[in-house]
């Protein structure tokens, strides 16, 4: 019993986290750039203390191990929109924080602390930030693929209606979403371009901060017309078109995986109701003696 009131305490705190966290009021184009940063939130001055009394003694530490970590999670960040302006040393603070709070929260709720609790502390605090960001990247992805026809269409129109590749983005980019992925993407390729970036190099950057495959053939494909010196105009129609196949094939996996997920809650809460509202009179008949064969 003690085992399972760990566990809801330590998922308890884990959604207590976003309380103390800055509200997110300002586009995620101000975000990225660092120019406008949350409102702050109660106990949120407790924690940026805190945080930045943990990030300073990780910075200090130079383990191989951890230099690699800290590359693989620069680019899992970047890969989900680097949600709340976190740096890699950040985001193993907040893990290090998580695991102390669901320890103290186990601590201060059960009474004992033993090798099991550390253990669920331990990952808990780990596990679930890992999901969270794993999960941000995956809603990214999605996001971005749901986008990219439509976005290729509009500059290909653009581009046909008579403008170059540069004006027609920047047409794209002022009409639609700010808020959306692949249009925050976008904005920061247009403002390297706008810094001496060339086009390459701007989308090579873009595609190496996404890592989506689909947008990455896109890319390739761009370059590759740059390169050759082609028009961009039918090579956006071809891809525009692969992009919604793949769309619809991605819209199809989805609908084919929901009756499999549907199982679970199936099996745990609608067939135990069904037993019970026919079979249940019958046991009741059989307890008071009633039920005649």
């Amino acid at each position: 019993m003690a085992y399972i009131i760990a566990l809801l305490v330590a998922g308890a705190v884990f959604l207590l986290v976003p309380i103390f966290w800055p509200e997110k009021k300002a586009i995620d184009m101000d975000r990225r750039l660092g120019k406008v940063k949350g409102s702050k939130r109660p106990l949120q001055k407790l924690l940026d203390i805190l945080m930045a009394f943990t990030v300073k003694k990780i910075e200090n530490l130079k383990f191989p191990l951890l230099v690699q970590q800290r590359l693989i999670l620069k680019k899992q960040l970047d890969m989900a929109g680097n949600p709340a302006g976190m740096t890699p040393d950040s985001y193993i603070a907040l893990s290090i924080l998580t695991v102390v709070g669901i320890a103290l929260a186990e601590r201060f709720f059960i009474g004992n602390f033993n090798l099991m609790s550390v253990m669920i502390a331990f990952g808990f605090g780990i596990l679930m930030p890992r999901f969270s960001l794993t999960g941000k990247i995956k809603a990214r992805h999605n996001s971005i693929i749901r986008t990219l026809p439509d976005v290729l269409d509009l500059i290909t129109l653009s581009m046909e209606a008579g403008i170059d590749f540069s004006s027609a983005l920047s047409k794209v980019i002022s009409k639609s979403d700010p808020k959306s992925p692949l249009i925050e993407e976008l904005t920061i390729m247009q403002q390297g371009m706008r810094l001496g970036q060339s086009r390459i190099v701007a989308m090579k950057d873009m595609v190496g901060r996404v890592q989506e495959p689909n947008l990455s053939s896109v890319v390739t494909g761009l370059i590759q017309a740059e390169q050759l010196g082609s028009s961009l105009g039918p090579v956006l129609r071809i891809q525009s078109e692969e992009m919604r196949i793949k769309r619809f094939q991605l819209a199809e996996k989805i609908a084919q995986v929901a009756p499999v997920k549907m199982l679970f809650p199936l099996i745990i809460f609608i067939l135990p109701s069904i037993f019970v509202m026919l079979f249940g009179p019958l046991v009741l008949q059989y307890l008071t003696g009633n039920l005649q064969f």
